[in-house]
């Protein structure tokens, strides 16, 4: 099949490759034989069958990195920082896995409603419910969204429904992973899911490591989102150097594991994280909901750790990643704006030199360039492929990979009807900043068609 739109995608280091009137061919297998002007590349294809989908535009699926199943049901509650959320609103939730015929219902929708917004690939935490979490693949593998998926192992402190026994916990896990890890073809992983370190026994964490790297399967969980949680860890792990200490001490750190927030990590966690191979998700609407803070997007980036992004409902407030790259690109204006504004008033104080340049480095004044639409665009599909290792497979618009691709009408956002053509990156603001369900018009995964607005 021949596909003709205006096309936009990542290219290279993270550069759009922005074609207005591009073709893409995607052969029978579901992978894209070729991407190019549509003259050129409908001489080379004669006789392909063509879907003109002109005026809209193609462009890679999205990858969200990090989200809770079983919490859709909960967003939008508001008031609480992490822990006492956790109690009053998510854990209620997440006892009514309990009944498998609820999960599949809540996993259907779930689903339905990401590749409705152009989610094409999504990692996902389930309950601790094993056949929640067989009902839950089954409903990924019908809708055919590209699914990392894992059963949340959690052994201490958590509710008694909800709290597991060490040895079942992994024992069901692997089950789980045994019985979905690597399905059709792939599309189809299973992700080893400690909640987080607080919830979790060192003999639990030891363990999904073990498993994990068994299986090699992928690792998911939290880390360093509040600094509650922060103390918590300390005083349940003592030994631990850091938060991050505890995950490496367990095994879990390496180029398959994703890590949740990150938002207060010291030099030397950033420094073990990197060394690992292990990615960071950020969250920021769910960063902002629950008071936790600002993630430094622009200087972990530029460190050099692998950064994706994630909704994580049901603190993140819906399962929009457009929103999600517009609030990342917000938080990096906010958290630009707070240093510049503490370091003119450092400055104002007349201290020496000497003092006022050691106060900028301790409290991180250096003000760090904001984010832009198209840098977060890229981190939402190609940065999320490379973060699941999937690089290569995903994430771009380029023969030779999986053909997981949108279809977006801009005009659905636009107050201008009659607007010329313009930069791409200026109608990529539009798609964040205005994001709606209606923009999105078809999702496609592997080639198939697995949502479409006019069906």
């Amino acid at each position: 099949m021949l596909f003709r739109a205006h096309l936009l995608s990542p290219h290279g280091s993270m550069v759009l490759r922005d074609i207005p009137d591009s073709a893409m061919v995607v052969d029978a297998a579901g992978r894209i034989a070729a991407v190019g002007t549509f003259p050129d590349v409908a001489a080379a294809h004669p006789g392909e069958p063509l879907l003109d989908l002109r005026p809209h535009w193609i462009l890679p699926g999205l990858v969200d990195l990090h989200s809770h199943l079983p919490q859709y049901e909960a967003v939008a509650m508001d008031g609480e920082e992490l822990l006492p959320w956790l109690k009053a609103h998510i854990f209620p939730a997440e006892i009514r896995f309990e009944d498998p015929q609820w999960a599949a219902l809540a996993a259907r929708i779930y689903f339905r409603d990401q590749l409705a917004l152009g989610t094409t690939t999504t990692v996902v935490y389930g309950s601790v419910h094993l056949e929640a979490t067989h009902r839950a693949f089954q409903e990924a593998e019908t809708a055919g969204i590209r699914t990392i998926m894992g059963k949340v192992m959690m052994d201490q402190h958590s509710p008694d429904r909800l709290r597991e026994d060490t040895d079942a916990s992994l024992a069901q896990s692997e089950e789980l992973c045994a019985a979905w890890h690597g399905r059709d073809g792939g599309r189809l992983q299973y992700a080893f899911t400690p909640r987080f370190a607080p919830t979790c026994s060192m003999a639990l964490l030891r363990g999904a490591g073990r498993l994990a790297e068994k299986h090699s399967a992928f690792v998911q969980t939290h880390l360093s989102e509040n600094l509650d949680e922060l103390r918590w860890v300390h005083e349940l792990f003592p030994a631990a150097k850091d938060y991050t200490d505890v995950y490496a001490g367990a095994g879990l750190l390496g180029p398959r594991t994703l890590l949740g927030h990150c938002i207060h990590l010291s030099p030397s966690e950033r420094g073990v994280i990197r060394a690992a191979g292990a990615a960071i998700v950020h969250c920021p609407r769910s960063n902002a909901f629950l008071k936790s803070g600002i993630m430094p997007l622009r200087r972990w980036l530029d460190e050099g750790l692998t950064v994706g992004l994630g909704t994580d409902v049901g603190a993140g407030p819906s399962l929009d990643l457009w929103a999600e790259m517009a609030m990342a690109c917000t938080a990096s204006k906010l958290r630009w704006a707070d240093q510049h504004t503490q370091g003119r008033r450092l400055d104002g104080l007349g201290l020496p030199e000497a003092d006022r340049a050691r106060i900028h480095q301790a409290l991180g004044l250096e003000p760090d360039p904001p984010i832009a639409p198209a840098q977060a665009f890229a981190l939402a599909t190609l940065g999320g492929a490379r973060a699941l290792g999937m690089g290569d497979r995903i994430g771009s618009l380029e023969p030779g990979k999986e053909a997981d691709f949108i279809v977006v009408d801009p005009a659905r956002v636009d107050p201008a009807p009659d607007r010329g053509p313009e930069p791409a990156e200026q109608m990529l603001g539009r798609l964040l900043y205005r994001s709606r369900p209606a923009m999105v018009r078809a999702s496609y995964v592997r080639g198939r068609l697995c949502h479409s607005q006019d069906a």
